[in-house]
């Protein structure tokens, strides 16, 4: 049985959606709360943003796995995005298909989601660490230095809501249940 634990990015300046992402409700449920639907009780979660927070905030998703590995020791690490309100779903399929540093779902168009993905934590921990200080590196940059496992899945759970347009089309594409 592999042990993990999960990281949620919840932080950020919602920019584009003009609002915090987390508390914005889809079906009647907040987006962190679906997202923290689909991970098991027993499993350590640290929200990044909520939690705890990077130093200094607003430093991107790098930033904020950085963090949120501070708080987390186990072999592998779920990272979760809270505007991808299903890609917890994904998790199980995703650490049953790890062979190498980290396994991230492909979308409809074929690109990998880091922001949906399990990583080893010594291999996160070694990336981070070559690209130096986290604030504001890119997670392209991060993936470069991971031997990535991609995995074919149900594209209807990488919905990803960026904008309030995105939260309105997601109330009409299949709804998916966690626990």
């Amino acid at each position: 049985m592999k042990t993990w634990s999960a990281i949620v990015l919840s932080g950020g300046t919602n920019k584009r959606f003009g609002s915090d992402k987390s508390a914005a409700l889809l079906h009647g449920t907040t987006l962190l709360d679906h997202v923290l639907s689909f991970i098991p009780k027993e499993v350590k979660t640290v929200i990044v943003g909520k939690d705890v927070f990077e130093e200094p905030p607003l430093g991107g998703p790098v930033a904020g796995i950085a963090r949120g590995l501070q708080e987390v020791h186990t072999e592998y690490v779920a990272i979760a995005a809270v505007d991808m309100p299903y890609g917890a779903s994904l998790f199980a399929q995703l650490l049953e298909a790890i062979k190498n540093d980290a396994a991230m779902p492909l979308d409809a168009d074929g690109f990998k989601q880091p922001l949906c993905g399990i990583y080893r934590r010594t291999a996160l921990l070694s990336a981070i660490e070559k690209l130096g200080n986290p604030h504001g590196q890119s997670m392209r940059a991060l993936c470069e230095l991971l031997v990535i496992d991609e995995v074919k899945v149900d594209a209807h759970a990488l919905i990803d809501i960026d904008t309030p347009e995105d939260l309105i089309s997601a109330h009409s594409s299949p709804r998916l249940t966690g626990l």
